[in-house]
């Protein structure tokens, strides 16, 4: 707490900043490229970072060389199979060198048009599962499909048995309603997403033209999406940067999905995203730019920059960790920090941030004729050790946890009263918050003699009290991907209910006290997952399974 407030009230920073011409780092992303059929290729990023962070494609402007030049082909910033083997690709530029592996496979074997692979992301990428068209609840015109894809079993039953002839033509699938719509050749409310030759609208005629198979029972599937690269910084409102995304499949193969991925950015004014993946910088801030292919989704930071800006750094000295990180994104904003606070500003502020109240007057007087030059530090001590910082804070948490009476969940008025007393030993004790947090989820006993264990009873449906862990204590929404995958965020469905298991074994009974439950780990209990039905194993959040 004390390292937070210190930050907060006398932040000042310092490190020079100077603009270097030749780049301090060479970045080359994806890290190796495979290539595992004729229809495979891969964008390859090359990205030139200069001392002061800014950063510059300059995939056009470095050699590139390939070890065995027989096995790929070259076109611009991508690369295409020729022969199966191994070999490396060498890009040079600005005196500095970076290898990536490169594996070709399959090179002359063409794959076949799989509905989860190629039809189900064209919808995505066009928007028709979006929930402002056909991914709505009721659909659009007679036309249903699941939001953002999350349902794919759904959707091709939809697609292929509804209004059998209607959607989809196999005599002449270029006159497939799904088709004439798409590319506008017959009236449209959605307009025309696509152009008749592109390879979005080729890829969904070729899979009619097969006669709309279903996929097989062993198709792969997309376990993880990368966007390239995780962070940028441009200047001048001309700079682009390529990006690329990658998907990794569950057979451990790769594939380069750029043309098949959504892109949205949170400030398009900052940076934005056009049809074939290049970003456009703007004005000066900071965007962040999402990425979403199958049921996944990840982000870039990007930071842009006026040309040739004129920075003259004024920072003073780190204090703490927290200064470290916030100087650092300064630095690369090119933004100086507010000057200190004087006496009088300080005193007000911190008083109130930690105690609710305003300086009293003798408090005031005090500390403007305090000279001492730790006087801040001191002052902060102070206010951290009374008894209304304490009262603040647990009033804070109290509304967090939501701690409160309820007939409903059975929590009894002295429950509360211990409940609340608890929390406020943590507080007054200086318990670290992670300790906290965790006696309070590990909690086992009676909520007399544990009275952490509430937290249990305050809601007691499995899936709720996965949605309160998640939003209280780790900073995430996830109630959207209850019933599909999240549209902004990267929580699927999976992730849902994966973290939900770890709820479902809870268990409450009575005890001699009626007014006093026991909370207890039942041995047993599972999370079903809505559209699967199975049982979800326990997952953590941005994580793997647990064991």
């Amino acid at each position: 707490m004390r390292l937070l407030l210190v930050c907060l009230f006398s932040l000042t920073l310092a490190l020079p900043v100077s603009a270097a011409e030749s780049p301090a780092q060479l970045r080359v992303l994806p890290e190796a490229v495979s290539l595992s059929d004729a229809r495979d290729f891969q964008r390859v990023v090359v990205q030139a970072i200069a001392a002061d962070g800014i950063t510059r494609d300059v995939s056009g402007e470095a050699t590139w060389t390939l070890a065995e030049p027989s096995l790929a082909t070259r076109e611009g910033d991508t690369l295409r199979p020729a022969a199966d083997g191994t070999t490396t690709l060498t890009i040079a530029y600005g005196g500095l060198t970076q290898e990536i592996p490169v594996t070709v496979s399959g090179a002359t074997t063409p794959r076949d048009i799989r509905f989860k692979l190629d039809v189900m992301p064209v919808f995505a990428k066009a928007g028709c599962n979006s929930g402002s068209c056909h991914g709505a609840a009721r659909g659009k015109d007679g036309f249903n499909l699941s939001l953002f894809g999350f349902d794919p079993d759904g959707d091709y039953h939809r697609i292929t048995r509804e209004q059998a002839g209607r959607r989809i033509n196999l005599a002449v699938p270029e006159a497939s309603l799904l088709i004439e719509k798409s590319v506008g050749a017959v009236p449209h409310t959605g307009g025309r997403l696509m152009a008749p030759d592109s390879q979005l609208a080729a890829d969904i005629v070729a899979w009619i033209g097969k006669g709309a198979p279903a996929d097989p029972a062993d198709q792969k599937e997309c376990v993880s999406i990368a966007l390239h690269p995780p962070s940028a910084t441009l200047e001048g409102d001309d700079a682009k940067q390529p990006l690329t995304v990658v998907a990794t499949y569950s057979d451990g193969s790769t594939r380069d999905v750029t043309s098949l991925a959504y892109f949205n950015s949170s400030n398009a004014g900052v940076a934005e995203v056009d049809e074939q993946g290049v970003l456009h910088a703007g004005e000066r801030g900071e965007a962040f730019v999402l990425a979403r292919y199958d049921k996944f989704s990840v982000g870039s930071q990007i930071l842009t920059l006026p040309a040739e800006l004129e920075f003259t750094p004024e920072f003073g000295p780190v204090v703490n960790s927290i200064d470290e990180a916030v100087k650092a994104k300064l630095q690369r904003l090119r933004i100086n920090p507010s000057p200190v606070a004087d006496d009088e500003e300080f005193l007000r502020r911190v008083t109130i941030d930690l105690t609710g109240l305003l300086p009293t007057v003798e408090e005031y007087e005090a500390f403007m004729a305090d000279e001492a030059p730790d006087k801040r530090a001191r002052k902060i001590d102070e206010l951290i050790e009374r008894k209304e910082f304490t009262d603040l804070w647990v009033a804070k948490w109290a509304e967090l946890l939501m701690i409160r009476t309820s007939q409903q969940q059975r929590i009894s008025y002295k429950s509360v009263v211990l409940y609340h007393n608890w929390l406020k030993s943590q507080i007054a004790g200086g318990v670290p918050f992670d300790e906290m947090v965790r006696s309070l989820l590990v909690a086992e006993g009676g909520t007399f003699e544990t009275p952490q264990s509430n937290f249990y009873q305050v809601e007691q449906d499995s899936l709720k009290v996965a949605e309160n862990v998640a939003q209280a204590f780790m900073g995430m929404r996830i109630q959207c991907a209850q019933c599909h995958n999240h549209p902004f965020d990267r929580w699927t469905q999976d992730d849902y209910y994966g973290f939900a298991a770890f709820f479902s074994q809870i268990g409450r009974k009575n005890s001699e006290d009626a007014r006093e439950q026991i909370i207890y780990d039942r041995r047993g209990g599972e999370v079903k997952h809505v559209v699967t039905g199975q049982n979800a194993p326990p997952t953590y959040l941005g994580g793997g399974s647990a064991e």
